[in-house]
């Protein structure tokens, strides 16, 4: 293996370059007594397998069984984790024989795999075949046989519990009652929307199972994830303990290399020469790629100008007939294939014998998804290799040129929404046909989900009994229109004579089976003729096609609800719930071998409308200016910002680029501004954009940093360009991107360069008797982090961000201080008062604060002291002149002080100028009400009385005005 890895550079010639190979170092095992000792009857059958002794990490986990907790084993691949959830089970079925498992795996094909493991245990152990798989490929007469006489075992998967077994809870008493363990592997996988609906399933089977009197445990298996105890409580609704974790494993790691490859040309071309290579020198490989098209390019190339390999490489992907995937499933096992080219689908834990060597098409878009498929090598105890050959996107080049940040990089969170509405709706519906749903629930919290609730009803699709207290779903078998993939049914592609060639989820069909798609399968091409849409259909004929193609689009978004906001620098960063519309306008045909252009073609199609979860920057006119005046396209500089923080998105979350999407618009018919929107690719969101939400400084300056470090010129596909561009990647400015990101960032200023009245600090008077108050009020007043001229001027207040406010509070008569991370406490204290007063707070403060609050603050019924006696007189007084004049006090401070007690973090000395600004504002409306006026100093002239009408019946006539 080293010498294979040493010759790769010479090998590949112009090919690439391999830019960085890290030696992983091997491990040794770790061993662990058991106490008290395994079943005698299950240490023979291990014996006979030849296991003799445990890895630490499955003692301990077999301990927390034992004790009859839920655990989570979150350790690497090739780790023996089928020990640790198979020895829990068995060993209880061997104390009582009468007690039921449900195993459920994310694959049909891992199914299968731990069937044979699992029987092939029970049976040496005396249990006999103790496991039988229930799912959509068991013939109906074994499902019958299954439901009648339930196995010890059942292993499943979640689309099959859903809708085979849920659906019909009654034909399965016997199972749910005696249910007594859930296993279940893969954990990772269940993330996104699958891992949302999978998190309401569980819900729905633990509730049918208490309800007939069984509580079963949990044991999960998983891939090294950063959060496995929340996750596992996201997934399963139980509270399950951080110490029955198990994440140190104590299995043998034998030796890697892991080299960095950056081609020449595209990287498929590269993979395909590095996987010849490596069969033809009689190295075990496995090839995994992004795509199914590139699956599929990748095995033709290498069977067609190698004809002497043909049957000794495959391709494997979803969408294969499971027939085909059985076959080539065992004949890697058994070794008559030398070499496979797979999407993610070979990723698992499927016995697929000993490999040497793992081709990476592209970085996976995750450290979990990267170590899991280098898993698959390296079984054997020999050394093995990683070949990870760079695409030309913005990610996989960014990583390729660090491969310090790379090898260091932690693995990922998986993450999934427990509470999304839109699934959670979906699920209660099927919840309420298998049990009718009472209010009570355990497994479901009906007042957090109220609103979703009465929407159901509302529509229709719950019923209420007649005393108005239990739900019932209006269809029988709801189950049948929820589909846990959020993908919608599939699309059969249909050959010549009929024949089924393979499918395509409802997404998919859209924008790979259009009319003038290619569908490649196995090595042949065939052209779409027909997309049915009404029998779901994708009509394909063969040819011989010297070009793929890829959709083209356009896309639309409307906000539905705002749900947060916060000012980031130079722009307000917002979220909520959007609406996207996507339009397939055409596709392109590009040349199979270079990828070039030959030309686009105009399509016809319904479009796809879903609602999602999103954020937005609102860009000002200001940021526009300097962008424009600097030379650059705009337009083309919101779009390549867009492109480059989607790429690098995946940095900060588990997922991939195309699981997020994006619109970038010049002028949003709702903002009345520029706009880049991000969103959750995924109809209802899963939480991916929240967490953008949350680091869009962090994404930001990686965007910045890719940007500044690309050689390019004008942009390519290692920094602005985008494989999933509907819009063909035009127009695109580099240049222009990397300036709005440093001008959203604040590293570049804006225009405008005006300063403003600047706020000052004063005595107030002494405490004065105060009449009872007939309205209850609060006195605001805010500083600021930065100055006027730092944002663009006055108009861009918002952007300005708050360093403390203070209120004073009527009722309690008392001052309260809010630094930034507290104003949402701010602004849910003025809820409830009858008036807010404050000087100059229509203009100013508002402004600041509506970069924190989607609602209208001017909703309040608000006494602005500025506005009033500018009514009166025609011109402006400041706070400190009416203060001066008024109280014979004067000021001790500026604005500009203020900002810079805020940088020196000397906030005592901020907050006491700030509450002395209210107290003053206070007053002087206290001095107004009780005399009738205000003084000021008229200049060289005398001391003038300034008249003002805010006795409490005035105020509270214009407080109905107000609200009329």
């Amino acid at each position: 293996m080293v010498q294979f890895i040493d010759s790769l550079g010479r090998e590949l010639n112009l090919a690439g370059e391999v830019v960085h190979v890290e030696r992983i170092k091997s491990r040794k095992a770790s061993y662990a007594e058991l106490n008290p000792p395994l079943h005698p009857l299950l240490k023979r059958a291990l014996k006979a397998q030849g296991v003799s002794k445990f890895y630490s990490h499955q003692a301990k986990a077999l301990k927390l069984a034992r004790q009859g907790r839920d655990i989570v084993v979150a350790t690497p691949t090739a780790s023996g984790k089928t020990l640790v959830y198979a020895l829990p089970v068995l060993e209880n079925l061997l104390e009582n024989p009468k007690a039921k498992a449900l195993f459920l795996f994310p694959l049909k094909a891992l199914e299968q795999d731990q069937l044979t493991a699992l029987n092939t245990i029970s049976t040496l152990s005396g249990l006999g075949q103790a496991a039988a798989v229930y799912d959509g490929d068991t013939p109906p007469s074994v499902r019958r046989k299954l439901r009648e006489k339930p196995p010890a075992i059942l292993i499943s998967n979640p689309d099959m519990i859903h809708a085979g077994i849920l659906g019909y809870a009654d034909a399965w008493d016997e199972f749910l009652a005696d249910l007594e363990y859930v296993v279940i592997d893969e954990v990772h996988t269940y993330r996104g929307v699958f891992g949302s609906h999978v998190a309401q399933v569980l819900r729905r089977l633990l509730r049918l199972a208490a309800k007939r009197g069984a509580r079963p445990r949990f044991i999960l298996s998983s891939a090294t994830i950063a959060n496995p105890a929340l996750h596992a409580r996201s997934l399963t609704g139980r509270n399950l303990e951080d110490e029955a974790v198990v994440d140190r494993s104590g299995a043998p790691l034998a030796g890697r290399h892991f080299a960095l490859v950056n081609p020449q040309g595209a990287a498929s071309t590269t993979a395909a020469h590095v996987f010849t290579r490596a069969v033809k020198a009689g190295l075990s490989t496995i090839c995994f790629t992004k795509s199914r098209l590139h699956t599929e390019l990748i095995h033709s190339w290498v069977a067609n100008q190698n004809p002497e390999l043909r049957n000794k490489v495959a391709g494997y992907r979803a969408g294969f007939l499971p027939g085909e995937r059985r076959i080539i499933e065992r004949d890697l096992a058994s070794g008559k294939l030398s070499g496979v080219v797979t999407t993610s689908a070979l990723e698992m834990g499927i016995d697929i014998g000993e490999l040497d060597l793992c081709i990476l098409v592209g970085y996976p878009g995750s450290q979990i998804n990267t170590w899991q498929r280098g898993g698959r090598v390296g079984r054997s105890g020999r050394d093995s290799a990683i070949v990870m050959v760079a695409g030309p996107d913005a990610l996989d080049q960014y990583l390729i040129n660090h491969p310090g940040i790379f090898f260091a990089r932690p693995v990922e969170a998986a993450v999934l929404d427990p509470d999304n509405s839109s699934i959670v709706g979906r699920h209660l519906t099927c919840a309420a046909a298998e049990e009718p749903l009472t209010p009570k629930e355990e497994f479901f919290d009906l007042d957090l989900h109220s609103q979703v609730v009465k929407d159901l009803v509302d529509q229709g699709d719950l019923l209420y009994d007649a005393e108005g207290v239990n739900l019932f779903s209006a269809r029988k078998k709801p189950q049948r229109f929820v589909d846990l993939r959020g993908a919608g049914d599939s699309f059969a592609i249909v050959g010549p004579g009929g024949r089924v060639v393979g499918s395509l989820d409802g997404i998919r069909a859209f924008k790979e089976g259009y009319p003038g798609a290619v569908y490649l399968h196995q090595t042949k091409s065939y052209v779409v003729k027909e997309l049915n849409l009404v029998e779901r259909k994708v009509i394909a004929l063969p040819a011989q096609a010297a070009y793929y193609t890829r959709a083209r689009s356009d896309k639309d978004t409307e906000i539905l609800e705002e749900t947060g906001r916060r000012p980031v620098n130079n722009f307000l960063l917002r979220q909520g719930r959007l609406k996207v519309t996507e339009n397939i306008t055409g596709y392109e045909r590009r040349n199979l071998r270079g990828g070039d252009l030959l030309g686009v073609f105009d399509l016809d199609l319904p479009p796809l409308i879903f609602e999602t979860h999103g954020l937005w920057l609102d860009i000002e006119d200001s940021v526009r200016q300097v962008v424009e005046k600097a030379g650059y396209h705009f337009m083309g500089s919101i779009h390549a910002l867009e492109h480059v923080a989607i790429a690098m998105f995946p940095l900060f979350a588990l997922c991939d680029r195309a699981d997020i999407g994006g619109i970038s618009i010049p002028l949003h018919h709702q903002t009345k501004k520029a706009a880049v929107f991000i969103y959750d690719g995924a109809p209802g969101g899963v939480g991916l954009s929240e967490r953008a939400f949350e680091i869009i400084e962090d994404l930001l300056a990686k965007v910045e940093e890719l940007l500044a470090s690309c050689p390019c010129e004008e942009g390519c596909p290692a920094c602005v360009y985008s494989p999933k561009c509907g819009a063909g990647n035009k127009p695109l400015d580099k240049k222009g991107a990397l300036l709005l990101v440093r001008t959203l960032l604040g590293k570049e200023d804006l225009l405008q360069k005006e300063a403003g009245p600047a706020p000052v600090i004063v005595s107030s008077p002494k405490d004065r008797e105060v009449k009872p108050m007939e309205l209850s009020y609060g006195v605001l007043d805010l500083e600021t982090q930065r100055l006027a001229n730092e944002v663009g001027g006055w108009k861009n207040a918002h952007l300005m961000r708050v360093s403390v406010g203070v209120l004073y509070d009527s009722v309690q008569d008392e001052y309260f201080n809010f630094p930034e991370n507290k104003v949402h406490h701010l602004l849910k204290r003025l809820e409830p008062l009858d008036m807010v007063v404050g000087f100059n707070i229509k203009g100013f403060d508002y402004s600041v604060l509506s970069a924190y609050t989607s609602f209208d603050l001017h909703r309040y019924f608000t006494l602005d002291l500025l506005k009033d006696i500018h009514a009166q007189l025609g011109f402006r007084l400041s706070l400190q002149s009416l203060g001066e004049a008024t109280f014979g006090l004067g000021k001790s401070a500026d604005g500009l002080m203020a900002v810079e007690w805020f940088r020196a973090g000397e906030m005592e000395k901020l907050t006491e100028y700030c509450r002395r600004d209210v107290e003053l504002t206070r007053d002087l409306f206290l001095y107004g009400q009780e005399n009738g006026y205000l003084l000021y100093q008229r200049k060289n002239g005398p001391k003038l009385r300034v008249p003002v009408d805010w006795s409490w019946e005035s105020l509270k006539k214009r407080k109905k005005e107000h609200r009329g």
